[in-house]
Formats: C-alpha cells, sequence, structure tokens
C-alpha cells in the first residue's frame, strides 16, 4: 500500500537540520513555491497509483522531495560517512543531495555550485581522504568532512563539459581514473584523465575517440577481449585499450539494432552496461536508447572476445518511451540480473517505470512489469537503500517535479 504522500509535511523541503533553506537556497525555495499546483497534481497522481505486486515484485513509492528544472546529475552514495546511503542529485551549475533518515525522512542540503555539465556526475574519493567527493564535468567538488554544511570546494579544472562520466582502472595502476563523454560541437571527444600525484594540478586527457551524445554511462566499461586490461564501450561502438596503458585505441563499430538506431533531437544517445548476461565467462552490452521518442532495451551477446556480437531485445520494440536510465541489478533475489529503465522527457506518451524479469538467467527470456506510472524517470539509480537485504530504486523527473524513493518490498513478502 502506496504512502499518501499528498498530505504529508512539507517541512524536510523548507529546513536543514533547523536552518532556514530560503536564506541558503531562495532558488529552490521560489521554485519549490511556484511548483505547489503541480506537486498537487503528482500527489493526486500518486493517491492513485498502484505499485507493482506479482510474484515476488513489489514496490512501495515514499515521497523525498521537490525540486527545480532541468536535474541531470544523480549518484547513490554515503555523503556524510554514517553508513548509509544518500542521493545526490544537480543541474548545471548547482547540486544538492538529500539525506537519508528513513525510507520516509530525506532530508535536502546544497551540495555545491559552480560545476557544469550535461548529466554525467561520478562519486570518486579524488584526494583519498575518505570522504567521497564528486566529478562534475569541468570540476570536481571536494567533500571536506562537513557535508550537511555545504562545505564543499570546488576545483575548476581544464576538463570538458561532458554528458557522460564514469571512473575506472584505465591504465592498469590499481587507481580508478575518470572518463568523459562530449558532444560539444566544438569539441566532441571521448577522453580519460589519469589522476595526477597532487590533485590540485591540471587533469590533462588522452583521447579515446569521438564524441556522441551519451554513451558510456552507467557502466560502459570492462575487458571485452579477454585480454586482462580495461576497454571502454561508447553505446555504438567500443574501444580496445591495445596496450593495457590507455594510450592508444582501436574502435570497433557494434551491430545496429533491426531498423537502425533512433537519435532524437540532441543525438545518439544510449545508456550502456557490460555485464555477463549468459554466464558464460565473458563480458556483454545491455543497452537502453535514450534522449529520443521511441527508445528500447536490447542486449548484445559477446561471442567471440569481442570481435563478433549477436543482438537480442528485452522491450517490444515500440515504446514510445525515452530510456535515459538503465539499471541491472537482481530484484527479486533469484540469482540472476533484471533491468530496470523508465520514459524521461522526450516520451510521447504516459511516461512508466518498467522492470524485465529475467526468467531464464540468460537474458533469452524476459517478462515485463511495469513498477510506476506517470512520472518522468530520468538518471535513476539503484541500491539497497534501507539496508534490508533487496534493491531498491531513486528516481526523479528532468523537468522540475517530484523525486521518488521507490522501496523494495520483497524481504516483506
Amino acid at each position: 500500500m502506496l504512502d499518501k504522500i499528498g498530505r504529508t509535511s512539507f517541512l524536510p523541503l523548507l529546513s536543514t537540520h533547523g536552518r532556514s533553506l530560503s536564506s541558503e537556497n531562495p532558488i529552490l525555495v521560489s521554485n519549490f513555491l511556484t511548483s505547489m499546483k503541480e506537486f498537487l497534481l503528482l500527489s493526486a497522481l500518486l493517491l492513485n497509483y498502484w505499485c507493482l505486486s506479482a510474484q515476488n515484485i513489489n514496490f512501495e513509492a515514499h515521497q523525498m522531495g521537490m525540486t527545480m528544472d532541468r536535474m541531470g546529475q544523480t549518484n547513490l552514495v554515503d555523503v556524510d560517512n554514517d553508513g548509509d546511503l544518500d542521493w545526490v542529485f544537480g543541474r548545471r551549475g548547482a547540486m544538492f543531495w538529500f539525506e537519508y533518515i528513513a525510507s520516509k525522512n530525506w532530508v535536502l542540503h546544497t551540495l555545491g555550485k559552480g560545476a557544469k555539465t550535461d548529466v554525467g556526475v561520478i562519486a570518486l574519493d579524488v584526494n583519498q581522504d575518505q570522504w567521497m567527493d564528486f566529478v562534475v564535468g569541468d570540476s570536481w567538488y571536494e567533500n571536506t568532512g562537513n557535508p550537511t554544511f555545504e562545505n564543499f570546494i570546488l576545483h575548476k579544472k581544464n576538463m570538458i563539459v561532458s554528458h557522460d562520466n564514469i571512473v575506472a582502472d584505465i591504465n592498469g595502476d590499481g587507481i580508478k581514473d575518470v572518463v568523459s563523454l562530449s558532444n560539444n560541437p566544438d569539441h566532441p571527444v571521448l577522453a580519460w584523465y589519469q589522476m595526477p600525484k597532487n590533485v590540485a594540478e591540471n587533469w590533462d586527457y588522452v583521447k579515446i575517440g569521438q564524441g556522441i551524445h551519451g554513451g558510456i554511462s552507467p557502466r560502459g566499461y570492462g575487458d571485452m577481449d579477454g585480454d586482462g586490461d580495461m576497454d571502454i564501450v561508447r553505446g555504438n561502438s567500443w574501444f580496445e585499450n591495445l596496450n593495457g596503458d590507455g594510450l592508444k585505441w582501436d574502435e570497433h563499430k557494434l551491430l545496429v539494432p533491426k531498423g537502425g538506431n533512433r537519435p532524437g533531437k540532441p543525438g545518439l544517445a544510449l545508456k550502456t552496461w557490460c555485464m555477463d548476461m549468459d554466464k558464460d565467462g565473458d563480458l556483454d552490452i545491455v543497452e537502453a536508447e535514450a534522449d529520443t521518442s521511441d527508445g528500447r532495451i536490447f542486449w548484445f551477446e559477446n561471442t567471440l572476445n569481442g570481435s563478433k556480437f549477436e543482438y537480442h531485445p528485452v522491450s517490444d520494440d515500440t515504446t514510445r518511451q525515452d530510456f535515459h536510465t538503465l539499471i541491472l541489478a537482481d530484484f527479486d533475489n533469484d540469482g540472476d540480473v533484471d533491468i530496470v529503465s523508465g520514459g524521461g522527457p522526450f516520451t510521447t506518451t504516459t511516461p512508466k517505470l518498467f522492470l524485465w524479469e529475467n526468467l531464464d538467467g540468460k537474458g533469452l527470456d524476459w517478462k515485463e512489469h511495469l513498477i510506476l506510472e506517470g512520472h518522468s524517470i530520468h538518471e535513476a539509480s539503484a541500491a539497497d537503500v534501507d539496508q534490508d537485504g533487496d534493491v531498491d530504486i531513486c528516481s526523479k523527473p528532468w523537468r522540475s517535479g517530484l523525486h521518488l524513493f521507490l522501496e523494495n518490498k520483497l524481504i516483506d513478502k
């Protein structure tokens, strides 16, 4: 049964540990007040919307709060080192986070201002001080150990404004590096940054290939050819790390789905996740078509160490959904990987959040479940937020609206 969130308190949005939010975040408060009508409409929808209960699939929705427009960057990570996961999100020039107190209680904080990027943000302990920092396009925010009072330091670097960012050890030195993808018309590039010993120095990048709108997040990396080093998958191609040091790359084109790719107005954008779907010991590629009006979910089976792939559909061929989310996790605790995605801002019908249940454990037989309807889904993330042994989902819209925590009730059944 869903929470009656249309009548819950607004206090978590208007205060931050007893401090006035209006003095710290006037834009957010103004947006919140002007969005009251939208909030009431959303709440009315939530009073009527149902959660899925089929076999072991069962989610319960809780409100996190309302925020302003064009929120792109998201992450589920422990910001304040209290042992639980918090919800980080941001827009061009500003970042925020909801502190997790309980499933029905989230407290809003400002993280920092000044960094510019489209969507991509990654959590990375850049200076290795045991506090999570955030790399956001052209900058990174240093967590100084007192995050609830906005004590983050902005470090502006010679980094690219990017749609996608991921972390992976590109050169095999045991230290995670940053990979960025940008389709800036003046400088479309896929590149990686090796962390300097002194993180205050400029981060110089090594080019991997050309940029497209989106294609490497959330997890477009892995050893695709089984040679022991880290390769990068960019949606429509994968890049072979030739010498294992990240300095020389060879591009390999991927299969084009039946009927062709479906780029939308921003250009070709795919969400990418490398995972061994068929349990044969090599990495396959799962993708969602994003920033388009009729996206699909599918995966490419790796059959010859990256030299040959076979296409397998997951979703219907026609969905009228913009799948600007891709999550792979075992949501029903049956030992295999399921897939979650939902309709973002380019969706042309009622936005929906789906879970595709992996029936045969090898990615060839799927059952579609509808989790949520009537709420735009953009850059959702998943983890065991309430620490009860199953995987939950945090979701938000691209435009101003309600952030939701979808609690997996599997363990409660």
